[in-house]
């Protein structure tokens, strides 16, 4: 067998692509870190890490042997826990900012009230590139399926235009053409407004006044202000809505292609029964 420091230092590595944050994590350095790997890497005889400056990636080999030493720490983990007594288990969520700040954050108490034993870790990143799924157990957002996660659509989300009260007032309800003499803002780069002119049988006035933002929780809190009209969902526009600080214009509503939300959980390891009694509250919470 390889020496287990180093399977340990490799693990951790792999997990987060990172020398400085395994050994933040092992609490070594990272030199030691690195060491380790090598170590490691001359043992079996084959490459694990491709090295290329301050990025790593898996090789093949390194890719093969993660799933299983991982999976192995993983069960340790869960065993040791039993036999010590320790009773809670973590459950560590990965959402979408929007989602979490306006929608998730709300609810979850409710989880750890009908789940004392379940520790929610809750991170909250806007791209899907910006993490490693595998640090997590599961996913919320408009994100695709990482490989090795099951999926399940949450809702089938509907976009719709939303403003302030203010705006709402100076709108003619029935006719979606009066939103366009106001600013639009948009998170697409005006994709999502020119669907939606298509879908409700419009066309783009020359004096059309798109704004570009970059999230539509920031889009939407935007409207807000009276200035103009947003585009967004149940999921994003909830909270604000349910104050009295947007107005939904669910009459002129369309399926955004890109706009659907899902739950991608992992069922293969050690806490797969609190990770299913959470997608299970989750999807019955997006249905509510």
């Amino acid at each position: 067998m390889p020496p287990l420091k180093a399977i340990r230092a490799f693990e951790a590595t792999a997990r987060h692509l990172s020398f400085s944050r395994a050994a933040d994590e092992l609490c070594v350095t990272q030199s030691a870190v690195s060491h380790q790997v090598r170590a490691l890497e001359d043992f079996l005889g084959k490459k694990l890490l491709v090295r290329n400056g301050k990025r790593i990636s898996l090789t093949v080999e390194g890719d093969t042997f993660q799933s299983v030493v991982g999976d192995c720490f993983s069960r340790m983990a869960s065993v040791t826990d039993h036999l010590i007594g320790k009773q809670k288990v973590s459950l560590r969520i990965m959402t979408q900012t929007s989602v979490a700040s306006e929608w998730l954050v709300a609810r979850l108490h409710d989880f750890n009230t009908a789940y004392p034993d379940v520790i929610t870790r809750l991170d909250t990143f806007v791209m899907a590139n910006s993490f490693d799924a595998n640090d997590y157990d599961v996913l919320i957002g408009a994100w695709p399926a990482p490989e090795g996660f099951v999926t399940r659509k949450l809702r089938d989300g509907r976009w719709y235009p939303v403003c302030a009260p203010t705006v709402y007032d100076q709108i003619d309800p029935h006719d979606p053409a009066s939103l366009l003499d106001w600013p639009l803002y948009s998170t697409e780069e005006g994709a999502d407004w020119t669907l939606w002119m298509q879908h409700q049988g419009l066309r783009p006035p020359a004096t059309l006044d798109i704004r570009h933002y970059n999230l539509a929780l920031i889009s939407a809190r935007a409207a807000v202000d009276g200035f103009g009209v947003a585009l967004s969902n149940d999921l994003v526009a909830d909270r604000l809505v349910r104050v009295g600080d947007l107005i939904p214009l669910k009459q002129f509503s369309y399926s955004l292609p890109w706009g659907q939300y899902y739950v991608h959980y992992r069922s293969d390891r050690h806490n797969q029964n609190q990770t299913a009694a959470f997608t299970e509250w989750l999807e019955a919470a997006a249905r509510a």
